[in-house]
Formats: C-alpha cells, sequence, structure tokens
C-alpha cells in the first residue's frame, strides 16, 4: 500500500469547532466566542420518520417528511484555567439556574457553531454548520491526584435545530 493511498484516507482527529458567540448574560460584553479544544466528538445521526400503508393488500413505506436530528454529544479537554468549561457552565446556567431563573427567551440562549473537517494536510473538506445550538448538559469534572491522569476532560450535549453541510 503506497503512503498517497494512506494519506487519502478520512482522519478522524482533524476537526475544530467553534462557537462564534456563546451567551452568557443580558449585557452583550458578556457573550464570547468559544473554541473548544475537542478530542473527540460524532457527526450526529437523522433519521426521516416513515409511514407504513396499504394498497391492494400490498404493504410499502413512505417518508413522512418530518426528519429528526440526533443529539450532539463533544469530548473536550479543560483548559489550565477552567476558561472553557466555565463558558459553558455559564451558558447552562443563563439558560436556567434552578434559583430564580428558570427559562430564559429561546431566541436569547441560541446560537449557531460551525464544526469544520480538514483532511491530512490541514485543508478544509466541508463544513457543518449547527443552527440555533444550546447547551443541554455539561458533564463531570473528574479531580484527581492519580499519576497518569495529566489531562482533565469534560463531556458536553448540544441541541439545535438542525445541521447543514458546506463545502
Amino acid at each position: 500500500m503506497s503512503l498517497t493511498t494512506i494519506l487519502d484516507k478520512a482522519s478522524p482527529s482533524s476537526f475544530e469547532l467553534v462557537f462564534p458567540v456563546v451567551p452568557q448574560g443580558t449585557d452583550l460584553s458578556t457573550n464570547r466566542e468559544l473554541s473548544l479544544n475537542i478530542y473527540s466528538t460524532i457527526i450526529p445521526g437523522l433519521t426521516m420518520d416513515v409511514d407504513e400503508e396499504r394498497w391492494q393488500g400490498a404493504k410499502f413505506t413512505q417518508a413522512t417528511g418530518s426528519l429528526t436530528f440526533e443529539p450532539w454529544n463533544v469530548n473536550f479537554i479543560v483548559d489550565s484555567e477552567f476558561k472553557n468549561w466555565l463558558v459553558l457552565y455559564n451558558w447552562l446556567t443563563y439558560i436556567n439556574n434552578n434559583h430564580d431563573k428558570f427559562i430564559e427567551a429561546y431566541d436569547d440562549y441560541v446560537v449557531d457553531a460551525t464544526l469544520r473537517v480538514m483532511d491530512n494536510y490541514q485543508s478544509q473538506v466541508f463544513t457543518l454548520f449547527f443552527n440555533n445550538v444550546w447547551i443541554n448538559s455539561l458533564g463531570e469534572l473528574a479531580l484527581s491526584h492519580r499519576e497518569g491522569e495529566q489531562l482533565l476532560e469534560c463531556n458536553a450535549s448540544f441541541v439545535y435545530n438542525r445541521f447543514e453541510t458546506r463545502s
């Protein structure tokens, strides 16, 4: 197998996630851009709803037109000052702090996000554009002194209306 054949295959490690603005308050100066140092993510699945029909004793399925997008899970490395984790935490508690504000207006907490997928030469292959994204959950952080655990990792789950591919 030649080196060219190996290099032409898609690498699952060439990607970048950018949120142009992350809402954290009503004052626009508190909203910031976030580029997460993700070490893994998935391109979420999507499902077309189908309906079974019968005609003259035969059964067939057809699309009903409704498309369901699965949640988007992202695993990232927490930076040394916990800034990226705090941005996500503030976004989540901006939506609902479970104390004196139980829900923010939808248009005030959704943003768009871009996942860029690159080839082995770091040239952009395509982009996934996620529309009306908001954070649904922020995973736990395991603080530990155990030997060998040098990176602090966390995961987050996002909900969105749809995603589109762009070249």
